[in-house]
């Protein structure tokens, strides 16, 4: 693919987390026996993406997170939570990876966000107020205040194409720090912005 479509920072570079998962692990997790005899077809039938490579097809991409830092007071006084949110599912967690992130230029295909920074806060206090409300065993609960800060990093993905069935295009995903598969809204997180990636090619050529 190759086109990035991203907001770049100073020089043309992104904040990211790096990637530790290589090329060949990811290969061998997707082609795992699980599912080999589904994939193990489409070797015999060539089959081109829209981008005209062949499948099964291996690259890696980026994703963008709105890493958003948070106040929160509790009886124990005031503190700071960060809270990530991925900008086209929403995808939620708390964000611990303050060390791991590093800054440059990304070769790879990235996509900028869909999410505005504004929904992006209201996701991210709405479900930091849920996760502390399901904690038990606590007599006072945190209240989250304003918001500190936001930004946008970029964190890794292997996306593997295949043919589901003939005609029928699929893609698997592996998180390329962690190495576990990818979530169901990672996935469509990834799905739109594919969508949304064509779009603006679309617009671009036009």
């Amino acid at each position: 693919m190759g086109s990035r479509y991203g907001a770049t920072g100073a020089r043309g570079t992104v904040k990211y987390i790096e990637a530790r998962v290589s090329k060949e692990t990811a290969l061998r997790f997707f082609t795992r026996r699980r599912l080999r005899n589904a994939y193990g077809l489409l070797r015999s039938r060539r089959r081109l993406l829209p981008s005209g490579r062949e499948i099964p097809y291996i690259e890696r991409v980026w994703m963008p997170f709105y890493i958003v830092t948070l106040r929160v007071v509790s009886h124990r006084g005031p503190g700071e939570v960060t809270v990530s949110v991925e900008g086209y599912s929403g995808s939620f967690a708390i964000f611990q990876m303050h060390e791991d992130l590093v800054e440059g230029a990304l070769t790879e295909e990235w996509f900028p966000p869909r999410m505005s920074e504004e929904e992006a806060v209201r996701v991210g206090r709405e479900q930091l107020l849920q996760t502390i409300l399901r904690r038990r065993g606590q007599q006072e609960k945190p209240v989250v205040e304003e918001t500190l800060g936001i930004d946008v990093i970029y964190y890794p993905f292997w996306v593997y194409y295949f043919e589901r069935r003939p005609g029928v295009l699929d893609i698997a995903l592996q998180d390329a720090l962690t190495a576990e598969r990818g979530g169901n809204r990672n996935r469509a997180g990834l799905l739109d912005a594919f969508v949304c990636h064509s779009k603006i090619k679309e617009d671009r050529a036009q």
